[in-house]
C-alpha cells in the first residue's frame, strides 16, 4: 500500500490485540501453601471466582462459588491468614466455611471448603417463592387426606374391610 509504513498491519494487529479483554488478563499472585498461617494475595483487574479458585487450588480447600455476581476485583495487595483473606475477598458476607486441623501441618487449623453462597437479596426471593408454595402444599396434603378418606369409605361400602 502506498502511503502506509510498511509494518501499518503489525501494528494495527498489537493495537487491537492490546484493548481485547484476553491480552488483558488480571494478575494473581499467591505466596503460601495450605499450611502457612500468613498468605500473600496481590490480584489486579480479575474476576473474584478466578481469585478464590486459585486460592483454593494453592491453599487445598474445595470452593463452590454459588454467588449471583461475581465482580472484578481492581487491586488487591495483601498479607493475612487465609481465613482472614477469604472473608477480606467477599465483602458481602454471604460466605460459608469449614475448616479442620491438618495432621500434614503438624495440626494446624486450615480452610477445607468454602461456599460463596447467593446474595441476600436472592436467598430473600427464594424464600418468599417458597413460601408462597406451603399453602399450595398444605392444599394438597388436605385434599390427599380426603381422597383416601373416600377411597375407605367406598370399599367400607362395598364390604371391603382393611386392618386398622
Amino acid at each position: 500500500m502506498r502511503g502506509w509504513p510498511e509494518n501499518f498491519g503489525v501494528i494495527l494487529l498489537a493495537t487491537l490485540l492490546a484493548g481485547s479483554p484476553a491480552v488483558q488478563a488480571g494478575e494473581i499472585r499467591i505466596n503460601g501453601s495450605h499450611c502457612s498461617s500468613e498468605i500473600r494475595l496481590v490480584a489486579r483487574d480479575t474476576r473474584l471466582s478466578e481469585v478464590l479458585t486459585r486460592l483454593a487450588q494453592a491453599l487445598d480447600f474445595r470452593l463452590d462459588f454459588g454467588s449471583d455476581s461475581d465482580p472484578v476485583v481492581t487491586v488487591v495487595d495483601t498479607e493475612r491468614q487465609p481465613q482472614d483473606l477469604v472473608m477480606q475477598l467477599t465483602p458481602s458476607g454471604n460466605v460459608s466455611m469449614t475448616q479442620g486441623r491438618d495432621p500434614r501441618c503438624n495440626g494446624r487449623q486450615r480452610i477445607l471448603q468454602v461456599w460463596v453462597l447467593p446474595n441476600r437479596q436472592s436467598a430473600e426471593r427464594q424464600q418468599r417463592n417458597a413460601s408462597q408454595q406451603l399453602p399450595r402444599l398444605q392444599q394438597t396434603a388436605e385434599q390427599a387426606r380426603l381422597e383416601q378418606q373416600a377411597i375407605d369409605l367406598y370399599y367400607k361400602a362395598h364390604g371391603v374391610e382393611f386392618p386398622p
